[in-house]
């Protein structure tokens, strides 16, 4: 390796490691402070609240890298510039290509990194930090199971299960509620096509209601409309039943295959699959937003306006992507599409902005 490359990638690493701390404990502050009523109830929720957050750092971490990685290289370009350091590399002959290889082989490295972390590190740890907040300080009876790829729960003599939850949309597909008698007899069953939870309760239509006597069914009743059939909050589900966002590349997956099994709809479950492979490619967009922004203020004193103006391009990036997702969970864009148009977009504009580089 060339010393100028070791001299770019050692430099970024160090200023890396700098802003990723930064941003870590900007985000775990406000994550305390927007629950410190709970956490601070007691000392085992403070030590509990220790650990939750401990687990919540590998998804802040993989969530702030692109940024951070942008943050770091237009530091390092703006002291060069300062020290005139890359005024004597382009006196030497050396291209801004060449400047941009040993960035851009570091940015794949952090595009695996981010890849490994969102498919075996942060499921795991995400599941874990979810149970810890609801069940261990929250105090949330654990009640609620999965199995057979459906959740059951019980209270007291009613057993009930649910075919499908949709997590995003707190919408349940397929409910199914039993009474119990006191020798374990069905003495009641509802059951429910979809429900959605609203205004602090859960609002069922198409529900058909059966009672049962000695001799089977004594009446059946049909409802358009009920309330209230179950008392359970959509966050009791959450415990079992995760967030496609906490899922592995894997794990999502097989989740899309049994939603599409059962007749469930699944284009808003594709963008996000499609999502776990385009956003560790992020980084690698970073190289060039940086390069295409940082450089260009090379012949100016107002050297922090390619700090800022390199901010705002990070900050539009990801407005744009969140857009580019709603629309896809929307199935206004097609998933596939829905989940690369930002990286597509951006990595356009900062070829363009390269190549019109003065040198």
């Amino acid at each position: 390796m060339k010393r100028l490359d070791k001299y770019l990638i050692w430099n970024v690493i160090k200023i890396l490691s700098i802003t990723e701390l930064a941003g870590l404990v900007m985000f775990i502050n406000i994550e305390f402070f927007e629950h410190m009523d709970i956490f601070t109830s007691s000392f085992n929720n403070f030590t509990l609240s220790v650990v939750y957050l401990f687990l919540k750092t590998p998804s802040y971490f993989n969530l702030i890298l692109p940024l951070s990685f942008l943050i770091s290289m237009l530091i390092l370009l703006v002291l060069m510039i300062r020290g005139n350091e890359i005024i004597i590399i382009r006196t030497s002959g050396i291209s801004t290509a060449s400047l941009m290889k040993p960035l851009l082989s570091f940015s794949l490295i952090l595009v695996i990194c981010s890849f490994v972390l969102s498919e075996w590190v942060i499921p795991m740890t995400s599941n874990a930090s979810e149970y810890i907040y609801r069940v261990k300080i929250k105090k949330e009876e654990p009640y609620v199971f999965f199995k057979n790829d459906r959740i059951w729960f019980k209270r007291e003599n009613i057993i009930s299960n649910i075919d499908f939850f949709d997590t995003k949309k707190d919408i349940i597909k397929g409910l199914t509620v039993l009474e119990l008698s006191k020798n374990y007899s069905i003495q009641r069953r509802f059951d429910a096509k979809e429900g959605e939870w609203k205004d602090g309760s859960w609002l069922f239509t198409n529900v058909t209601e059966r009672t049962f006597g000695k001799d089977g069914i004594t009446s059946k009743e049909t409802y358009s409309v009920l309330r209230d059939l179950i008392k359970e909050p959509p966050s009791a589900f959450k415990v079992v039943e995760s967030n496609p966002e906490d899922m592995g590349y894997k794990e999502l997956s097989k989740y899309i295959e049994r939603l599409k099994r059962d007749g469930h709809d699944i284009k808003r479950y594709l963008v996000d699959l499609y999502n776990k492979i385009a956003f560790p490619f992020i980084n690698l967009i970073m190289v060039f937003a940086a390069f295409s922004v940082g450089l260009r203020y090379a012949k100016t004193k107002h050297i922090s306006k390619g700090i800022f103006a390199g901010l705002f391009l990070g900050i539009l990036y990801w407005f744009f992507h969140s857009i580019s997702l709603s629309l896809g969970y929307s199935a206004i864009f097609p998933p596939l599409f829905a989940a690369w148009f930002s990286n597509m977009l951006f990595f356009s504009i900062g070829i363009i902005g390269i190549v019109t580089l003065r040198t």
